[in-house]
């Protein structure tokens, strides 16, 4: 059976609630993994906010104030979480690491004891190349979407509210131009995310195929140099290789529109921001740390956080 006969499953559906469930219950063996994974996180995140706050103590009540004793005690606090939020940064990267190979190890063996309980009829429709791409590469993308993918989402997540948290605290007025930036922002991420994941999904199906091709010339070379069948073979492997060429460029070109289109948005509040704030600055309602501060939480925490956010 040639692999060009084999058409797997289209899926044309998002993730929903069920789908996420069953993904998150390969965690359940590992749950104090977990836990200390998705915890560190939120910590390492909570700190990178409130770093964000610090600085605009360093530069109000020590710089501006002339108060080398209060500049002196927030920049020690400064340095001392810094290190803090370094270890909280490994921890998370070497949990991610463990649990990720754990999920990794546990998917594929269940796999593989799931393959021998099915019978003759589906190995004679199914290419192996395709059963050997979809047990390597699906159980490394669920790994990587528990792990890396829970990464991204938690510190995200915990990032924009805690930014959100600082910002109504620096100065309410602010944070509503902020706040009203969100929505669009969700469109835009929304819209660009269902072009976005309709070609990686092309790109994993024609992967499969490609290893399916592999795979059956390498066990079928005897019957392929007694026809003669090399030229053919390299054509037709040719036309599986460039349309994943196709698939791939258009995948990460839109990706890489995506990230623009987020920055543009953003910058446009970026210049309300600054252009409100001054004017707060001037009236004395605002100071030039609070100022500093929401341009860091804005670019650093909403545009760059959304954008994990959407990308899972």
């Amino acid at each position: 059976m040639s692999h060009f006969e084999f058409e797997e499953e289209e899926f044309t559906t998002e993730f929903n609630g069920r789908t996420v469930l069953r993904i998150l219950a390969q965690t359940k063996p590992h749950w104090p993994w977990l836990v200390g994974f998705l915890l560190s996180i939120a910590f390492v995140s909570l700190l990178d906010s409130y770093l964000t706050f610090l600085s605009k103590r360093i530069v109000d009540e020590g710089i501006l104030a002339g108060n080398r004793a209060a500049l002196t005690q927030i920049i020690t606090t400064y340095g001392l979480l810094i290190v803090v939020s370094s270890v909280g940064v490994f921890g998370f990267i070497f949990l991610a690491g463990v649990l990720g190979e754990r999920i990794r190890y546990d998917l594929r063996k269940k796999m593989f004891a799931h393959l021998q309980e099915l019978s003759f009829s589906y190995f004679d429709r199914t290419p192996v190349g395709w059963i050997i791409s979809r047990v390597t590469s699906d159980s490394g993308r669920i790994a990587e979407l528990v792990t890396w993918g829970l990464l991204d989402i938690t510190w995200a997540v915990t990032g924009i509210v805690s930014a959100l948290y600082f910002m109504l605290r620096i100065n309410w007025r602010l944070a509503l131009i902020v706040f009203a930036v969100i929505p669009v922002l969700v469109v835009v991420a929304s819209l660009f995310k269902k072009k976005i994941i309709v070609e990686y999904r092309l790109v994993r199906k024609i992967n499969s195929k490609i290893t399916g091709a592999y795979n059956e010339n390498i066990q079928g070379v005897r019957v392929v140099k007694a026809l003669c069948r090399e030229e053919e073979n390299l054509r037709e492997f040719g036309e599986l290789t460039g349309e994943m060429y196709r698939s791939s460029y258009r995948a990460a070109w839109l990706s890489a529109l995506f990230l623009p289109g987020i920055q543009i948005t953003g910058a446009l509040a970026l210049g309300a921001i600054i252009w409100y704030g001054g004017l707060q600055q001037l009236s004395g309602a605002m100071t030039l740390g609070g100022i500093q501060a929401f341009i860091f939480y804005h670019v650093l925490s909403l545009e760059m956080r959304m954008t994990l956010l959407f990308e899972h």
